[in-house]
Order: C-alpha cells, then structure tokens, then sequence
C-alpha cells in the first residue's frame, strides 16, 4: 500500500522558514516511500466561515471557494503536515482560516481522525512549539481523537532556516518519522489523554443526542456519516 503525506504550508512566503522546513520534511517522507503533495494554502480561494451549518446537514460547505479540493486532498490522504509561522504566539491567519473552515462537520464526524499528523512552526522569538502543539487539533473531534507523530518548534532569530543543518536534519527526520508511525500503525496512547477522557465521559454522550435530535434535519449528513461509521 502506497503511504501518502500532505504538506501544508500557511507562510505567504514561498520561501519562508516555515515552508522550507515542510518540504524538508515531504523529501523525509519521499525517501520513507511515501507519495507526497504539497499544498500551497496562499494559491487557494478560502473565505470565512458563514456560519449556516450546511456542512452539518449536507455534508457539503455551501460557499463556492477551494475548501471541498483541499478536504478532498486531506481525505485521500495517510498523513498531514500542518505548518505556520508564529504570530503572537499563535498560528498565522492563513492557518487560523483553514481549520476554522475544515470545520463543524470534521469536528462532530471526526473526519481526520484517521490521519497522523506532524506539525512544524517558526519563530523569531518565542512560542513556535506552542503553536506546532496547537495545530495537531486539525485531526481531532467529538467522537475520535488522532493521533500526532512530533511537533517542531523552531527559534532561529529573524535568520534563515536554510542556514542551520541541524533544524533541517529535524525536519527531514520528522517527515520519515510520520511515514514510519503510518506503516506501523502506532498508537499514542497517552496523548491528548485529558481530552479522550472528558469526550468518552461527557462530550461524546452530549454531542450524541444533539445529532439523534436534529437527524433529519440540522444535522443530517453528520448523523448519516457517523452511522456508516458504526457510531450509531
């Protein structure tokens, strides 16, 4: 079975730290035997959330933009890499948009659960393996938490990442690393286990029963898809 890994990168530079360090980390995977593709998000039409919860009762974003290409491109895949720089200590709007679009219904169906995700973020000063933490949330959700391989938070002060060998080593070992976790279906058992515990004892239950109550209508798709899943 061929492995595939999609490398994210939310830096309007082309060249920037943040997509440097990406595509060290597909050629890590690549060399792993992995088929790779990266996703420029600056290139794709995205436009803010609505809000009119059509993705939860049809499955679908209503809005006519590049989100379905880019769900599509995640849904085919093995693993994801996310990446961003950091601004202020959080992920850059670029990326900030894209998960809030990937959206509602990849949080209630858990859509990427499926999918290990490694994540990578750069800073001139602090905060970078905060924000690489945060954005391995792209695969969770109410009924499934995934899994993540590593964060890679970098510091380099305003230079150049191509300038540090041992940044670019890290990269490259994370991509081949990710491929690994995929081929060997490892599970992370500890991870994120404050919050596997609160979904399986509240959330989980509460989220359940506001689906059964809006079944046929609100929330349609999410119910159809979560009972193809087994969930109901």
């Amino acid at each position: 079975m061929t492995i595939k890994i999609v490398g994210i990168i939310s830096s309007p530079r082309h060249q920037g730290n943040t997509a440097f360090l990406v595509r060290k980390a597909l050629a890590g995977a690549k060399n792993n035997d992995a088929e790779v593709e990266e996703i420029f998000l600056p290139e794709y039409n995205l436009e803010f959330c609505k809000g009119c919860f059509t993705c939860l009762r049809e499955g679908k974003c209503s809005t006519a933009d590049d989100l379905e290409t880019l769900r599509e491109k995640l849904i085919l895949s093995d693993g994801i890499i996310v990446s961003s720089p950091t601004h202020g200590l959080e992920p850059n709007a670029i990326m900030k948009n894209f998960m809030d679009r990937i959206g509602l219904f990849s949080v209630y169906t858990s859509l990427l659960a499926d999918k290990y995700v490694a994540s990578i973020s750069t800073t001139g000063s602090i905060g970078a393996k905060k924000v690489a933490k945060k954005m391995t949330n792209i695969n969770g959700g109410f009924m499934k938490t995934g899994y993540f391989s590593g964060i890679l938070g970098i510091a380099i002060d305003w230079d150049h990442v191509k300038n540090y060998p041992e940044h670019l080593d890290k990269a490259y070992s994370l991509g081949e690393t990710l491929v690994d976790d995929i081929r060997n279906e490892k599970k992370y058992y500890t991870q994120k286990l404050f919050t596997k515990i609160i979904n399986a004892l509240i959330i989980k239950k509460i989220m359940k029963k506001n689906i059964l109550e809006h079944k046929d209508d609100r929330m349609k798709a999410v119910y159809n898809y979560l009972v193809k899943e087994g969930e109901f």
